[in-house]
């Protein structure tokens, strides 16, 4: 103890693992100071110290981002100080903020990348600037992907200091591939629809980028590239006669020589995408499937939404028949719309074709209405499929 008095030993220690696990219980009142702690064979010590506990006057707070990204031009820091009954410290506030050179590389080879703030907190005890990431690299082959900031604030009149600080992390993420109108079913032998969107680190949708789809399914994989257009989305279609009613997942991915880089940033990814496609089960071999309509439908405006369906004979009765398809569409208040298609079939083993439902789009539809088409076979069998719709704002009056 402080008093060079021995209070505790341990003798013939045993590692477990290369490590000696032990403790020992100070005394409710023990004499302030440093104690040592000696490992005599091995000729090593260690301190540590016993202080009086003195309840703070106010503390420091950090009302920063945990995560920040390197395409970023600048961040916020606000810095305020708090006294225990809530009131704001006035007082000077000293910020150092400080990202350090790569763990490997030894620390005289490049110096630690610091910004400095000095500055009165304000009448609510904060203060408050935007840093510029310019004073800071993003080339991480050398620096840190984290931000260190520290903050002193020394009360005025009395100079009692409080210091705290906040680590914000670099992240490495430029944006990432998103599927989007995609099932979680495919009909084996029918065509598999969808989109893959592209969207930067702040959800901006990127256009011109290259993507690259891969399909597995079993052993087999299947790959495609495609380049997102005005909205950031590539739309695809997929054959999915090879995929043999088995699960199928399919990846999405920015190709890596598209990535944005400049010479002083490196290793800026893109999030890859992933979904995974179930075969539809059904006791009837007959299917239907509505066409996704790619973009946003404008209020007001006359839609004609095609249904792909294949119906086999199995499903109908002896001799020429028709099928009834039934379709309604769900808005805001419910079923705002409903109708019938007839398709008459002839004695074929098997029809496939598709039909045309003309919609209008007002506003008792919008934002997002449903369609469901469904049929249902005189041996009680049924087929359905549904889609939602993106719909633009619609007003009631229109100036």
């Amino acid at each position: 103890d402080p008093k060079n008095n021995r209070i505790e030993q341990w003798l013939n220690v045993v590692p477990q693992d290369g490590i000696a696990n032990l403790s020992f219980q100070l005394s409710d009142e023990p004499i302030l100071g440093t104690y040592v702690i000696n490992v005599t064979s091995a000729k090593a010590y260690s301190s540590f110290s016993v202080e009086e506990y003195v309840l703070p006057k106010f503390e420091v707070i950090f009302e920063a981002p945990n995560q920040i990204y390197a395409l970023d031009e600048t961040f916020p820091l606000h810095i305020c100080g708090r006294y225990t009954y809530g009131k704001g410290v006035q007082g000077m506030v000293h910020v150092r903020l400080c990202q350090k050179i790569a763990p490997f590389l030894p620390s005289a080879s490049k110096p630690d990348l610091c910004q400095k703030f000095i500055n009165q907190t304000n009448e609510m005890g904060c203060f408050f600037t935007n840093v510029s990431l310019s004073s800071f690299s993003r080339d991480f082959r050398y620096y840190q992907d984290s931000i260190v900031a520290e903050a002193l604030l020394v009360e005025d009149g009395t100079e009692i200091h409080v210091n705290a600080s906040h680590k914000l992390l670099i992240s490495k993420i430029g944006g990432m591939a998103l599927f989007d109108d995609v099932n979680s079913y495919y009909h084996t032998g029918q065509m598999y629809r969808g989109k893959i969107k592209v969207i930067d680190y702040q959800g901006k949708a990127l256009k011109d980028k290259k993507v690259l789809l891969i399909v597995s399914c079993g052993e087999k994989q299947f790959k495609q590239k495609y380049i997102t257009g005005g909205s950031g989305t590539a739309s695809f279609s997929l054959n999915t006669t090879a995929w043999n009613s088995t699960l199928t997942s399919l990846e999405a991915s920015v190709l890596h020589q598209d990535l944005d880089r400049d010479p002083w940033t490196v290793d800026l990814s893109y999030q890859r995408a992933s979904h995974s496609v179930h075969p539809f089960y059904s006791t009837s071999r007959s299917f239907v499937s509505i066409v996704r309509v790619p973009e946003t439908i404008p209020c007001g405006k006359k839609q004609a939404v095609q249904v792909d369906f294949r119906i086999y004979q199995e499903d109908l009765e002896h001799g020429p028949k028709r099928v009834i398809f039934s379709y309604f569409v769900t808005g805001k208040r419910g079923i705002v719309h409903a109708g019938q298609k007839t398709v008459w079939v002839g004695m074929t083993r098997m029809l496939k074709g598709f039909f045309s439902i003309p919609l209008t789009f007002s506003s008792t539809y919008a934002p997002a209405p449903r369609l469901v088409v469904y049929v249902i076979f005189p041996n009680g069998k049924i087929i359905t499929d549904s889609a939602i719709f993106s719909v633009s704002m619609c007003f009631r009056n229109k100036v």
